[in-house]
């Protein structure tokens, strides 16, 4: 008697714990649109826009959480059916632009990182999702497949020419469905971040080379 009790007490136990767990923050990318924001760790993403044409899917299909990569970088996750169907001679198109900041700290935003899964299936097609970004305007990473050519890449990254305290993106998703299916459900974005001196230290530092170059100096006298 006693062990199903207990046995019963574990299954509504485990339900509460279900229950009661948090889940994943995500949100609609409309609210985004419509002004909101949304922080994941120590970056915060604002300035959302988005345009989709062909079979892209609208605002309202489309959400956007947070995600931290394997090496503790924080970004976003955008999920939706982004996908475009055979039988038209038109590609499919979505573009979606934010602003990338860090919060809570002097960081600047050292490198970028794309995660996906682009696929084109049953046939022949391509898609790819591409960043860009105005501060670097020569700089781009992709994720993209392409039938019957090539083989499918899910993973990019970069290294920008400096840091910098905000990042202005673009990410262009492009599909052309021609006798196969061409699709992408989701894509993560992170960021990471590298330490800025604190001006104390750069004054040591400068100190440091001044007497440096003043000890050179007069050894050669």
């Amino acid at each position: 008697m006693l062990r199903k009790r207990f046995k019963w007490f574990a299954v509504v136990g485990l339900a509460v714990l279900v229950y009661a767990a948090p889940a994943a923050y995500a949100v609609p990318l409309t609210t985004l649109t419509s002004g909101g924001t949304i922080t994941c760790g120590d970056k915060f993403f604002n300035n959302f826009t988005y345009d989709a044409t062909g079979n892209m899917p609208s605002a309202y299909g489309v959400n956007v959480g947070c995600i931290t990569d394997l090496n503790g970088n924080h970004g976003i996750r955008i999920q939706g059916g982004f996908v475009d169907l055979p039988g038209g001679d038109e590609p499919s198109d979505a573009l979606l632009t934010y602003t990338v900041s860090v919060v809570g700290s002097p960081n600047l935003i050292s490198d970028a990182h794309i995660t996906g899964n682009p696929a084109v299936l049953g046939g022949a097609g391509a898609i790819a999702a591409v960043d860009t970004w105005s501060e670097f305007p020569n700089s781009y990473i992709s994720i993209y497949d392409i039938k019957p050519y090539g083989s499918p890449q899910s993973s990019d990254f970069i290294i920008f020419p400096y840091p910098v305290p905000v990042l202005h993106a673009q990410k262009d998703i492009s599909a052309l469905a021609l006798t196969g299916y061409a699709t992408l459900s989701f894509i993560d974005q992170t960021y990471s971040q590298t330490s800025v001196p604190e001006p104390g230290t750069l004054g040591l530092l400068g100190i440091g080379l001044l007497g440096f170059v003043g000890y050179g100096w007069w050894r050669r006298r």
